[in-house]
């Protein structure tokens, strides 16, 4: 077989008079031209398999395939951006519309409404999504079932930290109620305004301001003390409690003896007649079927999307 020069191509001929070692035509040693570099890698990034020949002369062609992940980097700033308009869409709804409506209350709607309770629930759900963005950047989207594993555990973390907040709420709600049953006073409060205190997407919640004079304690200490509880919501807007407060400008309620700060709507001697222990239960367990329900359908929905793509993957193959 007949040498051929690396550096310029040349075929040695048998009858050059050059040494052996030498190219006739470039003059070079063979022993260092033919240790020249290999040609450079070439890398495709496209998804098609790389065609013969498409290499350089004497070096490898490979196929590179970016792996991605749940969570793209790139998308990081317009997720912040997202979660900053949804809370700022969400307060607005909450308490933008109300405050517009009655500036007056705006006090009352903030520091005695549900805002804390919904801005802290929001923190923690940005919690999560936090924890899970940092643990879902190792997840491969090219991969189902790994996929289907992080987003069931995302949603069940969700779930469960709604879940537990709604309860934590019931219970004080009833816990309040419970410290009144046991050590309360009815009382008549006169109405200082009924406001909207809070929106949603279809009604807002009717609150009502009111005030009264304890009727217990040490000679000297009484005065007046206000408080702020929910009436009604604007789609039932003639509901009896509503048309009562409205038109006698006075609410019963019961308060806690020695705390009167501790105070509740009365109305048919609710607070006193009602097990509230019950009733929190019935409230939790309802809600824990309602996320478990919920959750269940998701991962069924999931499971057949998934059991869809790995019986189509097969028959294709």
């Amino acid at each position: 077989m007949d040498t051929v020069c690396q550096a310029c191509g040349y075929q040695r001929k048998p009858t050059d008079q050059a040494p052996d070692w030498e190219c006739p035509s470039c003059g070079k040693a063979y022993a260092k031209t033919s240790h020249a570099s290999p040609s450079p890698l070439v890398i495709y990034t496209d998804s098609l398999p790389a065609k013969e020949g498409s290499g350089a002369q004497g070096g490898a062609s490979y196929q590179f395939t970016p792996s991605r992940s749940i969570f793209n980097d790139d998308e990081a700033g317009m997720n912040k951006v997202t979660m900053v308009l949804g809370l700022l869409w969400g307060l607005f709804f909450i308490v933008g519309i109300p405050v517009l409506t009655d500036p007056s209350s705006a006090y009352a709607i903030i520091f005695h409404g549900d805002v804390g309770f919904v801005l802290l629930l929001f923190l923690a759900l940005m919690a999560v999504v936090a924890v899970f963005k940092r643990t879902g950047a190792d997840v491969d989207a090219n991969d189902p079932k790994a996929s289907f594993a992080f987003g069931a555990k995302f949603f069940g973390v969700v779930s469960a930290v709604l879940f537990i907040a709604f309860a934590m709420w019931s219970r004080n709600q009833d816990h309040i109620d419970t410290k009144i049953q046991q050590h309360g006073v009815r009382e008549m409060a006169d109405v200082v305004r009924i406001y909207n205190g809070g929106c949603g997407k279809r009604s807002c919640s009717i609150d009502v301001e009111y005030a009264f004079a304890p009727s217990s304690g040490a000679e000297g200490t009484w005065q007046l003390v206000h408080g702020y509880a929910h009436l009604g919501s604007t789609d039932r807007s003639n509901d009896p409690e509503v048309v009562y407060a409205r038109t006698h400008r006075q609410v019963p309620i019961a308060y806690e003896v020695g705390h009167p700060d501790i105070s509740a709507l009365n109305f048919n001697d609710d607070i006193f007649r009602v097990d509230h222990g019950e009733r929190s239960r019935s409230t939790t367990v309802l809600l824990g079927e309602l996320f478990f329900g919920v959750f269940a359908l998701v991962l069924a929905i999931s499971a057949a999307i998934f059991w869809s793509k790995s019986r189509r993957k097969s028959q294709d193959g």
